[in-house]
């Protein structure tokens, strides 16, 4: 596949699988993407098997998959009502897992480590140089209770090379630069530029991570004109994917670390208070801002409790 080629269809990629995380309610179906992408459904079909790995809808029942096995490890939603965020009934999601993972949900949610787990912090730690947890910093005295609006999400999908973490590290300047040129040129109320993986740490597999880097922006009325001006004018020039996040309350750790730094210690932090019930997340995706190359601002969604 010639280079402006594959850069062609890696966008395309990126829309059919941002269609996939914004619609996790309903069924999928592949031609409804293929005519969203204007594209035959074998075609797609086919260069989606051919960059990802997998077929579409297998990608699809797996990310839906792995985000239950998240909400096992992190929150305390029940198994039933895991199952139907994830669209299974309590008998199927229940089948699902022991045919993936070999146990049930309840024994799952009980052990000390994902199936995943242990490899991916490992490769985490070599790939960022992790050496310290800085406790003095990951603590819960140190996190803030937030919210954020709606907002919309404006983001790349890092090259990777199957090394995800790696990717990221040695590509992230480039796209963040390109991207807080974009604040700087349009006329933004809050724009946050954020870092962190598509997928469920660390559920999916270390080399099928997808991370990313992106321009969170509000979707209030101050911000109508730049959201126009950003799908009309950058989104395809730039190869941006769209996806939207609800409004809701977080977790906030601000810590004077740069985002390689910050990224192993902070997903411990996370599992240990989850494990121990200081809170539990209400998504599986929590991120990074960066307000400035030494400085990250760690957003946890998380189950407030009244």
């Amino acid at each position: 596949m010639k280079t402006t080629t594959r850069e062609h269809w890696a966008w395309k990629v990126q829309l059919a699988i941002a269609y996939a995380h914004n619609n996790s309610l309903i069924e999928v179906k592949l031609q409804t993407v293929a005519d969203m992408l204007a594209v035959s459904k074998d075609i797609f079909s086919h260069k989606f098997s051919s960059l990802m790995g997998e077929p579409y809808a297998r990608y699809v029942k797996r990310t839906r998959l792995e985000a239950g096995v998240g909400y096992l490890g992190h929150s305390n939603f029940s198994i039933a009502d895991i199952g139907e965020l994830c669209r299974y009934t309590s008998e199927s999601f229940a089948k699902a897992i022991r045919g993936w993972f070999n146990t049930s949900p309840s024994e799952l949610r009980n052990r000390d480590y994902m199936p995943a787990e242990l490899y991916t912090l490992e490769q985490t730690r070599i790939a960022t140089a992790s050496r310290q947890d800085f406790p003095e910093y990951f603590n819960m005295d140190n996190t803030v209770d937030t919210r954020l609006p709606d907002c919309t999400l404006y983001y790349n999908i890092l090259p990777s090379g199957n090394d995800p973490v790696k990717g990221m590290v040695a590509s992230m300047a480039r796209y963040s630069r390109q991207l807080r040129d974009l604040t700087t040129e349009l006329a933004m109320d809050g724009p946050r530029i954020i870092t962190g993986t598509l997928d469920v740490v660390p559920v999916t597999t270390y080399d099928r991570m997808m991370m990313y880097v992106g321009l969170l922006l509000p979707n209030t009325p101050a911000n109508d004109m730049a959201h126009y001006q950003i799908i009309r004018r950058y989104q395809e020039a730039y190869r941006l994917a769209d996806r939207q996040i609800a409004e809701g309350h977080y977790k906030k750790l601000k810590v004077p670390l740069s985002f390689a730094e910050a990224g192993l210690p902070m997903y411990k932090f996370i599992n240990a208070n989850c494990r121990m019930g200081n809170f539990y997340m209400r998504t599986n995706h929590f991120f990074i801002s960066l307000p400035e190359p030494s400085v990250s601002e760690i957003y946890i969604p998380w189950q407030k409790t009244i």
